[in-house]
């Protein structure tokens, strides 16, 4: 019965991936800064994925993970911090072929996205030890440069923000006695190693 399967996942496998390989579908990895506005932080500890999909020349879509870490010194002179860990689902407009059709033929591109999803923030303080789940949004901007058939390198800027966020960035609370939450405003500036498949 397990031989069985596996012949037949194998049979599968082997006749989709043409399907898949001239598909629109890219993968890309980033690494970078990672900063907040309040209390002020920047630090080059973002590291980031994703799949993307591309409809038609213009237009597409993608599944991102991110992990960001906060180390920020206080009063006192102690670090404290929080990780932030966010997966999105956001739309891609390749800008450069809005303003001309013909440049998606051309080596240099400039993308920009936008969507919303979830993200996971914990504080590195033990006495708190607990985990925030917040809706993020986010936008930006990536210029990417064809390096070789199917390979991209850019800088992509990203700004994020954390709709009602209960720990601080530093991993301090938001708030003393009643529950109360924040807008957390971060950003990224990473720099971005793309491979998509098929022919462009």
């Amino acid at each position: 019965m397990k031989k069985n399967l596996l012949t037949f996942a194998t049979a599968l496998v082997l006749l989709t991936l043409p399907n898949l390989t001239n598909a629109q579908f890219g993968v890309e990895l980033n690494y970078g800064m990672n900063g907040s506005y309040d209390p002020s932080y920047n630090g080059f500890t973002h590291f980031g994925a994703g799949v993307n999909y591309n409809f038609d020349d213009t237009f597409g879509a993608k599944i991102d993970f991110a992990s960001d870490k906060f180390s920020i010194e206080n009063e006192f002179g102690d670090k404290t911090g929080a990780a932030n860990t966010r997966i999105s689902l956001q739309g891609i407009v390749n800008v450069s072929n809005i303003i001309d059709s013909r440049s998606f033929y051309n080596d240099f591109q400039i993308l920009a996205h936008g969507g919303a999803g979830l993200s996971i923030l914990k504080s590195d303080i033990p006495t708190l030890d607990k985990t925030d789940h917040i809706l993020n949004i986010i936008v930006g901007i990536n210029p990417q440069y064809k390096v070789a058939e199917g390979f991209f390198l850019g800088i992509d800027a990203s700004f994020i923000a954390n709709i009602s966020q209960h720990y601080n960035f530093d991993g301090t609370s938001t708030y003393v006695g009643d529950a109360n939450s924040i807008t957390g405003l971060m950003y990224n500036l990473s720099a971005t190693l793309s491979y998509k498949f098929g022919t462009y």
